[in-house]
């Protein structure tokens, strides 16, 4: 039996996107002869009144003198976009969303903003309708914003965000595109949520490249364990699941006991009695194993003992095996003697010069195991170079994420 596939339902909160910037910004600095036009005497007064409350941050007697303000009729188009641009920022610090994106947006449109200042501006509208889910809205200020600063990743999740929650996952997904291509290390919470917009859309391949892209920038345990759990769904033959549940050990993703089970039942097929002894001595040790299912790994782990007695037995005239022997299926023999007891150097050593010499039966498993023995023992070019080998349709997709696992640790396994 296999786990539930992906689980996805952590980080997609609005941690770092729904703040609002509010240090990035300030109001107009100056109500009096510096300003740009004339502000009549009547409306200077509560002007004045507010700047003076905002600066010494008691926001109730600005908003107090900013409501005086309104009141006055009539107002030149200046007069009317300083009271919003003294009122934005003042609601803002009474949590006051609704208002303050109201100001805001007045002030903007006016026309008085001075053009350096408006897309900071823009950021600061996309976060407050984000604030006050107007959705549509904060992905009209942020796409405003991102053209000034096409690679800003809190306001491109804030986007992408925002179209999620209005179930558009494709534009979800190319907003996360649009950003991330072709940075070095792409935001995880744009990651996170161009994952999502794929398994929403039911779209296999781009929820794996998204797994695998996480993995690679972030390679946590619970983005290996979404990505190994979605390719053991897809994988059938014996051969490709050994060298998938080697990988799932080797990341610390194997946490369940019909994992172990089905592991070990396939390495005992597979002819590795050892590794499928130490995989159970390891699964019971950890206390994985419970009631019957306890019963039946002790039982395996018996069957697992027996083969592994018989490989303790053939393992001294290894060497000279190899060394007699003629064939490259022999040579590999010896190899997979070698690597089930964690001989990993000469495993790979052996399968080399079994395909070196040619004949082998299965050609790309050989290039497998010798990937994952290097890998194992260190060697992370040559394993890289054998898992390049693999042609096989469905084996080489776990052997590109046995490349992945190599090039993220570029160590073997604990």
């Amino acid at each position: 039996m296999k786990k539930a596939n992906l689980v996805l339902a952590a980080a997609l909160a609005a941690a770092g996107v729904t703040s609002v910037a509010t240090g990035l910004l300030t109001p107009a600095t100056a109500i009096a002869q510096a300003a740009p036009q004339k502000i009549g005497a009547k409306m200077l007064k509560p002007l004045k009144a507010a700047q003076e409350a905002i600066g010494a941050k008691n926001w109730e007697a600005a908003i107090a003198s900013l409501t005086e303000a309104q009141a006055i009729e009539p107002k030149t188009p200046y007069e009317a976009f300083m009271v919003d641009e003294l009122g934005w920022y003042a609601r803002l610090q009474t949590k006051d969303y609704k208002g303050a994106e109201e100001a805001l947006a007045r002030a903007v449109a006016s026309g008085f903003v001075a053009e350096a200042d408006v897309p900071q501006r823009n950021k600061a509208l996309a976060q407050i309708n984000y604030q006050i889910q107007d959705y549509a809205k904060a992905v009209e200020y942020g796409n405003k914003y991102l053209v000034a600063a096409p690679g800003s990743a809190d306001i491109g999740a804030l986007v992408a965000q925002s179209k999620f929650l209005q179930d558009d996952f494709a534009g979800a997904r190319a907003t996360v595109d649009q950003i991330t291509t072709g940075q070095a290390k792409p935001d995880e919470q744009l990651l996170l949520i161009g994952l999502r917009s794929n398994y929403e859309l039911k779209d296999r391949p781009g929820t794996v490249r998204s797994l695998e892209a996480l993995v690679r920038h972030y390679p946590a345990t619970k983005y290996w364990e979404d990505l190994l759990n979605n390719q053991l769904y897809e994988t059938k033959a014996d051969r490709d699941l050994r060298a998938l549940y080697r990988l799932i050990a080797d990341t610390k993703t194997m946490n369940r006991p019909e994992e172990y089970s089905e592991a070990a039942s396939t390495l005992m097929t597979g002819g590795f009695p050892s590794e499928a002894k130490q995989l159970l001595e390891q699964g019971v040790a950890a206390g994985v194993f419970q009631g019957e299912p306890l019963a039946r790994a002790q039982a395996d782990l018996a069957r697992a003992k027996s083969g592994a007695d018989a490989d303790r037995k053939e393992l001294p005239g290894a060497d000279q095996a190899l060394a007699a022997a003629k064939l490259g299926n022999e040579m590999v023999a010896m190899g997979k003697l070698f690597f089930s007891v964690g001989e990993y150097g000469k495993a790979a050593d052996a399968i080399q010069k079994g395909l070196a010499k040619g004949g082998v039966a299965d050609v790309d498993d050989a290039h497998m195991l010798a990937g994952i023995a290097h890998s194992r023992a260190g060697k992370s070019a040559e394993a890289l170079a054998a898992f390049d080998a693999v042609k096989d349709a469905k084996l080489a997709e776990v052997a590109r994420l046995w490349k992945l696992h190599v090039e993220t640790t570029g160590a073997p396994a604990g």
